[in-house]
């Protein structure tokens, strides 16, 4: 052993050896120690991390505040993944000594480990404390009338509850003009509906208001009718009637109808007229008629009416001129003498159809004057006519007036 100690081969040897030694031993706590730094400045960002806020939530809103924040971390990067992986620590607002009204506040953040830093974004918020209140709404229904089916209204909705609780910062409250809940129908409305609808809060310029209400929902009802009225049918004679007729009537069974609609179109309208082409007709008739629905009007009932004409050969005149008068009962002991009409002669106006008067002539009448129990002397006498049995007639003198005069004796 002394002699491997003297050689200076061995103590070469053994030199080398402990200074390679000492190299790999300098050279791992490098690699170390780069290892170390260079996880040291690893980060990440952990997206969409929420807010806490912490302030007497039972007597304060609070508004303004960001609900979710951005936040950078560095650190060792196998606890930055974990830690971005889990999002186990937490970032707050304290606002437990804060005051009312709106302030700029930091953002902060707990436990994260301490080999780990964070960088928030935003760092800072403004948000405005206000005093909670809780105060109670009539609830307005509303929906699209336009989805109403023709001639059908609605009357007002029918709210339940009528009123909910609104609770919200003070300034928030003083804000809220309208409470709404709309319906939403998505179909032609004929009928009264229920519905739930949502419960919307706004203020006058109609944006929605950050409040919580007691109630989401409320039952909706919508009364909806069609409203009805009776009104007269008339007719109305269209052409003209044909030659030698007259139409003395034209009605209609039933007299009346009843339609359906808006008030608002029912109230102008009087009757419901019937067109009738009465030149088509020469004789008595009956038919169906399809009745037009007025516009705005949804239904009428019923739909078809029956239409009767009551027709007649049309009255005409005729004027016979210069009809003898002629005369019974009189004295044969006696002459007669006109006296007016001079020439014994009457004019007849006949009444009667156009085919009843087309042959009639003066021979078809007979003008008598009784002169039974008449002594001589003037006389006013009454007419009397005999005639066909199909007419009328009148006579232009009712009575003649005459003379009677005894005749001479001729054996004198």
């Amino acid at each position: 052993m002394d002699k491997f100690m003297d050689n200076k081969w061995f103590i070469r040897i053994v030199a080398l050896f402990l200074a390679l030694l000492l190299y790999v031993s300098v050279s791992i706590e490098n690699n170390d120690k780069n290892k170390d730094v260079k996880q040291k400045v690893e980060n990440d960002v952990v997206e969409n991390m929420p807010v806490e806020l912490i302030y007497d939530q039972q007597n304060f809103v609070v508004t303004g505040a960001p609900e979710t924040v951005d936040v950078t971390i560095d650190g060792p990067k196998s606890l930055v993944k974990t830690t971005k992986n889990l999002k186990d620590f937490t970032v707050y607002i304290d606002l437990s000594n804060a005051e009312i009204g709106k302030q700029r506040v930091k953002l902060k953040y707990k436990d994260l480990s301490d080999k780990l830093t964070a960088k928030i974004s935003p760092a800072y918020a403004t948000v405005d404390v206000q005093e909670k209140v809780t105060k109670e709404f009539k609830v307005d229904a509303e929906f699209n009338t336009n989805l109403l089916a023709s001639g059908f209204e609605s009357e007002s909705p029918i709210v339940d509850p009528k009123v909910v609780k609104i609770t919200g910062a003070k300034n928030v409250i003083d804000q809220i003009t309208y409470v709404k809940a709309t319906i939403d129908a998505k179909k032609e409305i004929n009928q009264t509906i229920t519905r739930n609808a949502k419960v919307q809060v706004l203020d006058k310029s109609l944006n929605k208001l950050d409040v919580e209400v007691d109630q989401d929902t409320v039952e909706v009802t919508i009364p909806v009718k069609n409203p009805s009225k009776t009104v007269p049918i008339t007719v109305n004679p269209i052409g003209d009637e044909k030659d030698g007729v007259v139409i003395n009537s034209i009605t209609t069974e039933p007299k009346s109808i009843k339609i359906y609609g808006r008030n608002d179109v029912l109230k102008d309208i009087k009757a419901l007229s019937v067109d009738v082409d009465i030149s088509k007709y020469d004789k008595d008739t009956e038919f169906d008629v399809h009745l037009k629905v007025p516009k705005g009007v949804n239904k009428i009932e019923p739909e078809v009416v029956r239409v009767k004409l009551n027709i007649s050969d049309k009255e005409e005149e005729k004027t016979i001129r210069d009809i003898q008068v002629s005369s019974t009962g009189m004295n044969e002991n006696y002459t007669m003498q006109f006296l007016s009409p001079a020439n014994g002669m009457v004019d007849l106006t006949v009444m009667g159809t156009s085919n009843s008067l087309k042959a009639i002539s003066a021979n078809d009448f007979n003008i008598l004057m009784d002169l039974s129990g008449l002594a001589p002397g003037d006389h006013d006498v009454n007419l009397k006519v005999e005639g066909p049995n199909d007419v009328s007639w009148e006579l232009s003198n009712k009575t003649v007036k005459i003379r009677l005069t005894e005749k001479e004796d001729e054996n004198i």
